[in-house]
């Protein structure tokens, strides 16, 4: 079993990649390989609407998407961590979600292994847990587009700077048992 983390967070080891890691470190104690991926150290650049994706002619950006799609489509789970700016996914999470679009066929269907789980990892300053909801569910919704399951949500508040993390021991631990759960 291979499971994926996809950090976001243009601060590097900070909480929601933090977060992401301890995710990654209980799968990989349950047996599973893993990887991270940061996106801040991928080149990415933003959907441009030209539509050649849907002449069959695929994305004309020359990029590191499309080796990250693969990356993705090979991975049994996937760990999306970001921090929340403004109640929403941070900016670096929108090019890369808005580039699966290259691979919708047409007629909106899509050829991607379905049945991978995906989990949430958001951190936070101080949203209330009704405020995280939506993006769980924006989140979930995106990948289940992709045929994905819904693997687990987990987040921590009070996070503001970079290893305000470290302050919630029992949350990282709790990251841990998620990662372990993936693997059963």
């Amino acid at each position: 079993m291979k499971v994926l983390g996809i950090a976001t967070s243009p601060r590097k080891g900070a909480n929601s990649q933090t977060l992401v890691e301890h995710i990654l470190a209980g799968a990989k104690k349950a047996g599973a390989a893993t990887e991270l991926v940061r996106l801040t150290e991928k080149e990415i650049s933003p959907c441009t609407g030209c539509e050649s994706c849907k002449s069959g002619d695929g994305c004309i950006i020359d990029d590191d998407m499309e080796e990250l799609w693969n990356t993705m489509a090979n991975a049994d789970a996937i760990v999306f961590g970001s921090p929340v700016y403004w109640g929403r996914l941070n900016a670096q999470a929108y090019p890369f979600i808005d580039r699966f679009y290259a691979h919708l066929k047409p007629d909106f269907t899509i050829d991607f292994p379905r049945g991978k789980k995906i989990v949430l990892a958001l951190t936070c300053g101080g949203m209330p847990p009704e405020g995280l909801l939506p993006i769980n569910a924006y989140v979930k919704n995106v990948f289940g587009y992709l045929g994905c399951v819904d693997g687990g949500f987990i987040w921590q508040n009070e996070c503001i700077k970079p290893k305000d993390i470290k302050k919630f021991p029992e949350k990282l631990k709790e990251a841990e048992a998620l990662g372990k759960s993936l693997v059963k």
